[in-house]
């Protein structure tokens, strides 16, 4: 049974590269709230001018009175944290370009990418210091929060708790996984990885053994994965990346952790979101539309794909 809707998402940006009004940024929030925690923020001003032209914040009061825009008020006062998958800047631009007219909040992470965004980012080398620490001066206007692994943690101001899981994404840097949880609810968001066999690492099948028990439970109301490439990408150019065969791959493991006697229908319904596809030059075909055919025919297991749209604001 597909559980009830109980988390807002809205996509300020949802490629993975190339178009630098729509990279990777989502926001989430527990049905019922405006309180969000972004995860991601390659594209953020842009990502909020067209939420706002879509409505996406309709439940939103806007004061009358306010000298911000919209799009300010929302970052100001409804984004309450940032959750980074790893400090690559398709990931991230979007947060430093604002940061000069943000308001105080925690960015929260493993501890590697908060050390790669504290030393190579907010290093007065790159950008300003704008975190409250590393190189002087540190403006204060970011908390590093770095997690530990598989623990939980609340993320203040919201009515949400996150727990962080290591991806594997090339030698210089791992991403991120964060299991979001609100009054026994989850959504899993993956940050870019490679599969495992290609990576020579577990991390991705040790995430499953973590979510399959909630999928059993009825409690996981998505999986967001990325898919930057189609299937015609040689294993050798991913640079830790998936396709849709590999995606694949990784959810009939899932599959079997959930239900070994009946992994054909152990995911039937489970939504999957499927963002930071990367575009490109082509004239003709681009590679979303290829990724789309691709797993859609290759979709044995009764997944509900959702191809991740900017500004397009759905429950799950």
């Amino acid at each position: 049974m597909k559980p009830e809707p109980e988390f807002t998402w809205i996509p300020l940006g949802v490629g993975g590269g190339l178009n630098e009004a729509d990279l990777s940024s989502h926001l989430f929030a527990p049905v019922g709230s405006s309180d969000f925690v972004c995860i991601d923020a390659g594209s953020l001003f842009s990502g909020l001018n067209k939420s706002v032209q879509e409505n996406c914040f309709h439940e939103v009061s806007f004061p009358k009175d306010s000298n911000l825009s919209r799009e300010g008020f929302i970052l100001h006062h409804k984004i309450k944290a940032f959750l980074i998958t790893h400090a690559y800047l398709d990931h991230l631009s979007g947060l430093v370009l604002a940061s000069p007219n943000d308001t105080p909040k925690p960015v929260i992470s493993l501890d590697g990418t908060i050390n790669d965004i504290q030393k190579h980012i907010f290093s007065w080398h790159t950008w300003p210091n704008f975190g409250d620490s590393g190189e002087p001066p540190r403006l204060n206007q970011y908390q590093y929060i770095s997690l530990p692994p598989g623990k939980t943690a609340p993320i203040s101001d919201t009515l949400i708790n996150v727990t962080a899981f290591p991806l594997a994404h090339g030698p210089h840097t791992d991403s991120t996984a964060f299991l979001l949880e609100s009054g026994g609810h989850y959504l899993l968001y993956m940050g870019d990885t490679g599969p495992d066999e290609v990576e020579k690492r577990s991390t991705t099948y040790n995430l499953w053994k973590v979510t399959a028990p909630l999928i059993r439970e009825n409690s996981l109301h998505g999986i967001f994965i990325e898919a930057s490439y189609p299937d015609e990408r040689p294993d050798e150019a991913l640079f830790s990346h998936l396709t849709p065969k590999w995606i694949m791959k990784a959810f009939h493991q899932l599959a079997m952790l959930v239900a070994p006697g009946k992994p054909a229908t152990a995911l039937k319904g489970l939504n999957v979101i499927i963002m930071h596809i990367k575009p490109d030059f082509s004239a003709r075909v681009q590679p979303r539309d290829v990724i789309i055919n691709q797993l859609t025919e290759q979709n044995d297991l009764g997944l509900n794909l959702i191809f991740a749209e900017q500004g397009k604001r759905m429950t799950l």
